[in-house]
């Protein structure tokens, strides 16, 4: 019989939109305008695939009525699954009972008992929406009535509550968050913690992104036992050739704690911008011109306009440096103009910090003069340095170096002699007994180098070594101030450097060396030793160092050292000292940080950083990472030192805390922070 064997039926709907269908079935027939298909139902059409146990189709409506097993494939990225789904396929109304829900573009998926789907919504009741694996998942929400925007993908849940493995959590009437990577305005993960002497901190992150060029997030907290603030981002781009980041705020403290602390400001507050444009008038000097400006200024009050702050990125120990540079160049010339303002947070006024602001440089790159094997550069640069309180000046430099080059024995040997000349004039402010000085002087130099390879069947070794003897001519006047920036006033010195590459019988870098020595002819003694050198051991393991002695100085002025240690991944470690010893003070550090990935799913980490010299922590945490697909919470313990400005000067507070952090991908997360412990010390 007819309907016991393979048939395909087509209808062509008469409306504008007509929607073509082809339905596939061992048992099917057809009364007017409705077609009853059962058993292995199989539905095309020019949007959906579907397949079911039974189907009920109106031509003339569009209505098809699905029922037992069915599955739907809505264009290329919808899954559906129900045992009833009733689809309007001229609409893409759909209605549906006990239905799973997926799509690609989507990080959840949906179970509900009834929902209806058009194009533009998603809603359901007694549902639940997780990322985990469908079965048995880790987490997921239960809801009673939720929603969800097909245009941005954003989901609205009424009566939420969070389960963890068929265990209830917490509640929430009202629940929404962004389940794609889009970006689009509202409320962000809040962030909270509580600390025994600024209380409870709450701050609630508001992100508006109403254009496609900018986007600004709002940070507002409050510290119950402390004080209230705002800090703010604004990111954007202003053109095809530029980016930007405009931060901004302030903290406002409490009486209470602000008269306890003896701070010295009672509101923190601060700017910051980042810019970056690679075009300003490249357009009218042609494609052979290259330009860019960067801005990086930061103007602060005090150092807790930065320790407040929950995206503090500092190094609250270093001066505080605004940059604005800016330069043009074309294949021979180059243009540059500078700015540099400093803000030492360990004062309590900067009118005694020196400025530099502007800055101008001139530089012609290297030519040749009427043979290729004479050269010639040129670069003159203008600093102006101020400051409210005690002297300042500016400074011309001026500096003209000529070069002959040549080789011999079959370019064995090199040698260049370059004849330098330098000249520097400056203008004193608030000195009396001086109003200018200058310096002049020309160099010679001679400098014999060559550049040697060999292969030793088990290894591939490169060394170019080379020896610079540099000796003054003439030269008059003297610069006096040590504060300004250093000139090229040198003395007669022989520099003895080397740089050599030792590679495997693979190709793979094994080890590579740098050393320079310079000899101080007049004083007869050497002057610094710089030597760096770096030892690859396997593709897991390197060690790094970097050491500096001064001769004049009889000690060790800069020497680092580093190992890191790695394998496969599971594994990683590394080990450094930093020592330095110079006219800024003498600093000893030593610090260590390891991670080792214990199962896919947990990672323990820990590391701290000592300053040996003052015999304390800087900082120091352990803890651990429990990972998931969607979900992960880490546990740490840490203890660290802030700088907070006082009215009698800096000091130094000693913060240590539990610290617990979970996310539910991608929904969010929390931080609770728990301070167990402050004390305060001058620095």
């Amino acid at each position: 019989m007819w309907h016991k064997i393979l048939l395909s039926l087509f209808f062509t709907s008469i409306f504008l939109n007509a929607t073509q269908v082809d339905i596939y079935a061992l048992d099917a027939k057809k009364e007017g305008d409705i077609l009853t298909a059962n058993n292995d139902v199989i539905v095309f059409s020019d949007f959906y695939f579907i397949t079911a146990n039974r189907a009920i189709y109106n031509q003339k409506s569009g209505d098809i009525e699905l029922f037992g097993d069915v599955n739907i494939l809505r264009g290329q990225n919808e899954r559906s699954h129900s045992n009833y789904a009733k689809i309007n396929l001229n609409s893409n109304e759909a209605y549906f009972n006990n239905f799973f829900f997926s799509n690609n573009n989507l990080e959840v998926w949906f179970q509900s008992k009834k929902s209806y789907l058009n194009d533009n919504f998603f809603e359901s009741k007694i549902s639940a929406v997780s990322s985990c694996n469908v079965e048995d998942p880790d987490w997921e929400i239960r809801f009673s009535k939720g929603w969800l925007n097909r245009k941005n993908n954003f989901v609205h849940l009424y009566n939420a509550r969070l389960y963890v493995k068929n265990f209830p959590i917490f509640y929430l009437p009202y629940f929404g968050f962004s389940a794609d990577t889009h970006r689009q305005s509202g409320l962000l993960v809040p962030k909270f913690f509580l600390k025994r002497n600024e209380g409870f901190y709450y701050e609630q992150p508001i992100y508006i992104a109403t254009d496609e060029n900018w986007d600004l997030q709002l940070n507002p907290q409050i510290r119950t036992d402390r004080g209230f603030g705002l800090y703010s981002t604004l990111r954007f781009v202003d053109s095809l050739y530029s980016t930007g980041e405009l931060n901004f705020g302030g903290f406002k403290e409490k009486s209470s704690y602000y008269y306890k602390e003896n701070l010295k400001n009672k509101i923190h507050s601060g700017i910051e911008l980042k810019y970056a444009r690679n075009n300003l008038m490249k357009a009218l000097l042609g494609d052979n011109v290259q330009e860019g400006l960067w801005i990086d200024a930061t103007y602060l009050n005090d150092i807790d306009y930065l320790n407040l702050s929950s995206n503090n990125t500092y190094d609250l120990a270093s001066l505080v440096t605004s940059k604005i540079n800016y330069f043009l160049a074309d294949e021979n010339n180059y243009y540059g103009a500078y700015a540099k303002y400093y803000i030492d947070t360990s004062k309590l006024s900067n009118k005694t910090t020196l400025q530099e602001y502007p800055s101008f440089q001139y530089h012609r790159f290297l030519n040749n003069l009427f043979d290729e094997r004479l050269r010639y550069s040129f670069d003159a640069t203008f600093h102006n340095f101020y400051r409210p309180v005690d002297p300042y000046a500016n400074q011309i430099n001026l500096e003209l170096p000529i070069s002959y080059h040549n080789t011999f024995f079959e370019d064995l040997l090199h040698f260049t002699f370059t004849e330098s000349l330098f000249a520097s004039f400056i203008n004193y402010s608030k000195i009396p007994e001086k109003k200018h000085e200058y310096y002049f002087q020309n160099t010679h130099s001679f400098n014999f180098y060559t550049d040697l390879s060999k292969n030793y069947g088990d290894f591939f070794h490169t060394l170019n070594f080379g020896l610079e003897y540099l000796f003054i001519g003439a030269k008059s006047g003297s610069i006096s101030e040590n504060y300004l920036e250093e000139s090229a006033q040198k003395d007669d010195q022989i520099n003895f450097y080397t740089v050599q590459y030792f590679y495997n019988e693979l190709g793979q870098k094994k080890l590579k060396h740098k050393f320079n020595l310079e000899y101080l002819n007049k004083k007869q003694h050497f002057d610094e030793l710089k030597n760096l050198l770096t030892y690859y051991y396997n593709d897991y393991i390197n060690f790094n160092n970097e050491t500096f002695y001064s001769y004049e100085k009889q000690k060790f002025t800069n020497v680092i050292n580093q190992i890191e240690f790695s394998t496969n991944f599971d594994f990683n470690w590394n080990f450094s000292h930093a020592y330095q010893n110079n006219e800024y003070g003498k600093y000893n550090f030593i610090g260590t940080r390891a991670n080792y990935i214990v199962t896919p799913n947990y990672n323990l980490f820990g590391g701290i950083w000592l300053d040996t010299q003052r015999a304390h922590a800087n900082m120091w945490e352990l803890g651990y990472t429990f990972q998931r697909k969607c979900w992960n919470y880490s546990l740490m313990y840490r203890e660290r030192i802030d700088p907070q400005l006082t009215s009698a000067g800096i000091t130094a507070k000693n913060q240590s805390g539990v610290y617990f952090v979970f996310n539910f991908y991608p929904i969010g997360g929390i931080k609770y922070d728990f301070s167990l412990a402050e004390t305060e010390s001058k620095i």
